[in-house]
């Protein structure tokens, strides 16, 4: 770690610089800006180390295992896959450069480049994807993330251990990859540029097992260097990098433990990092301080309470369509957020495709919640044993919206406690859809731009990150029908009614949905921001002004 003096020889620095430049534009105009102000000999973009926060300890860095969002952050830097997202969520070549669709949907070829290695060296071929989609569908692999793949043909035979290959997988070449799906699947190829869907080399995955988690080799524009727990994560430029060499030498991850934002707004004040969220108390300060570079962006994530279905009192729809009436949103969004966080009507995120503006959303109406906790047999709450409400955050908005909640629930005669855990892993594999009678704080980001990747991931039946273990039938025979669907307008559709009926069962809470807001330091130039977010952030297009009086002065004291 470094040093306290030069923490505080830093944080004077800072603010010491002369006025700046204030950008409060969206992320297009900083890479409409980066373009234009990019003259062929004159400007050095090669060099220097981005410091960038993690809000929590990865749970593991290997694409098969990935679901967190800190992972996926880290997972974009080391590995590539057959596509990619560009900043307007084109699908776009990444390993391979070119691809064809059969008439029906169901036969897909993918042409690789050629020349591309993995950090230590070896060539990537056709059969390295075989090898890394079919691990994932491995029984013995146990990943979370089979839902990926288990529409190519034969993929339901091997994860049931009926089969010994998944037959609609196969290397016709070293350089041509051909898939083949069991039905048609609407999102297949924009699903292929998700962090979970890269390539990995299949000696050193096998040689090294689950520590492969822990020390990845991939073929992305950064190479992994070392992990230390609780502190940092270091990742060097990959000088071989098919697309050609990033700009930045390295990557510096700090981590900050449960996803305590203050502690990293802190230290960015420090100038000890590139960039860092904006804390709702600071807010309206931050966002017009002359020495830092604000960004907003609306991004594809809701905040949720996701409700525990499984058991009493919590099965019973009308208890939870009472905790949706009693939850006041307007307050969680204006007062404790700031308005950076909107109050969400539905499920869908606005921008997502199959977005509803007219949905009928649950409105702030205590008094229609203790109606229906009566007609749920719990006049004013009787009867109902406590609910607890967990958080795998500590930041101080967070510990407010909690608090809310409680509030909220307790004027219609529910109990809650609350509950926090300040370890995301303890969180995420022990605690979520686990406990009774319990109620969770969970934000899901979308990890690609279809409504089936909330409906489908979050609740369908048989879906692992089923976290409400919530099960309709009806809705499973929709999706079914939506994911098959070829024509647009008759898949969104599909949709709209799938949403409406999850709005009726409501196992979730929706909350608000999530805008990117970070801070940046003024030379930071080369963002591409798309609405999957920060974790989407390709780091590899990232360069930094050498010019400016902020990185020369800060240059000075390193």
């Amino acid at each position: 770690m470094v040093a306290a003096q030069r923490f505080r020889r830093r944080a004077m620095v800072l603010l010491s610089i002369g006025v700046l430049l204030l950008l409060t534009a969206c992320p297009e105009r900083d890479q409409q800006e980066s373009k234009s102000s990019e003259p062929v000999a004159a400007v050095d973009k090669y060099g220097s180390v981005y410091r960038k926060p993690l809000r929590a300890e990865p749970l593991t860095l290997d694409p098969a295992y990935a679901t967190d969002n800190n992972a996926v952050a880290v997972v974009q830097q080391l590995f590539d896959g057959l596509v990619q997202f560009d900043a307007d969520l084109n699908v776009v070549p990444s390993i391979a450069q070119s691809w064809t669709a059969s008439p029906d949907g169901l036969r897909w070829t993918f042409a690789l480049r050629r020349g591309v290695t993995f950090h230590h060296g070896l060539a990537v071929t056709a059969e390295d994807f075989v090898y890394s989609f079919t691990r994932i569908l491995a029984p013995d692999t146990q990943s979370p993330n089979t839902w990926l793949f288990d529409r190519i043909e034969g993929a339901k035979a091997f994860l049931a251990g009926k089969a010994d290959r998944v037959t609609g997988l196969q290397a016709v070449d070293d350089y041509t990859l051909q898939i083949t799906l069991a039905e048609p699947y609407a999102p297949f190829l924009t699903m292929l540029g998700i962090a979970q869907a890269k390539v990995v080399p299949r000696e050193v995955v096998m040689r090294s097992g689950k520590r492969f988690g822990r020390q990845p080799i991939g073929t992305g524009p950064f190479r992994f260097v070392t992990w230390k727990a609780g502190e940092q994560i270091v990742l060097h430029a990959n000088e071989n990098y098919f697309e050609g060499r990033p700009f930045l030498d390295a990557l510096h991850y700090h981590i900050f433990p449960s996803y305590n934002s203050q502690k990293s707004l802190d230290a960015f004040k420090q100038g000890l990092l590139e960039d860092t969220t904006v804390v709702a108390q600071e807010r309206q300060q931050l966002i017009k301080d002359p020495r830092y570079r604000f960004v907003r962006k609306p991004i594809l994530a809701t905040l949720f309470l996701i409700i525990n279905t499984r058991e009493a009192p919590l099965d019973n729809v009308k208890v939870r369509q009472a905790i949706n009436y009693a939850i006041n949103r307007r307050f969680l969004s204006e007062t404790i957020r700031q308005g950076r966080l909107v109050r969400a009507r539905g499920i869908l995120p606005q921008g997502m495709p199959g977005y509803n503006p007219d949905l009928a959303a649950y409105a702030y109406d205590p008094q229609r919640a203790r109606e229906l906790l009566a007609e749920a047999g719990y006049p004013g709450g009787k009867g109902l044993p406590p609910l607890e409400l967990w958080s795998g955050s500590i930041a101080p908005e967070a510990l407010r919206e909690q608090e809310a909640i409680k509030h909220n629930l307790h004027q219609v005669g529910i109990t809650v406690e609350l509950r926090t855990t300040e370890s995301w892993q303890h969180y995420k594999t022990e605690l979520l859809g686990k406990r009774p009678h319990a109620l969770y704080r969970y934000a899901w980001f979308a990890d690609f731009p279809a409504p089936a990747n909330f409906f489908a991931v979050l609740f369908q039946t048989q879906s692992a990150m089923n976290i409400a273990n919530y099960s309709n039938p009806e809705v499973d025979r929709l999706l079914e029908l939506a994911q098959r669907e070829s024509v647009y307008l008759t898949r969104l559709q599909l949709y709209r009614q799938i949403e409406e009926l999850i709005m009726q069962d409501a196992p979730v809470v929706n909350l608000l949905y999530a805008t990117f807001e970070h801070l940046f330091l003024p030379y930071v130039r080369g963002l591409a921001l798309n609405a999957l977010g920060e974790r989407y952030i390709p780091m590899k297009t990232i360069w930094f002004d050498k010019s400016h009086d902020a990185f020369r002065t800060l240059s000075k004291i390193d």
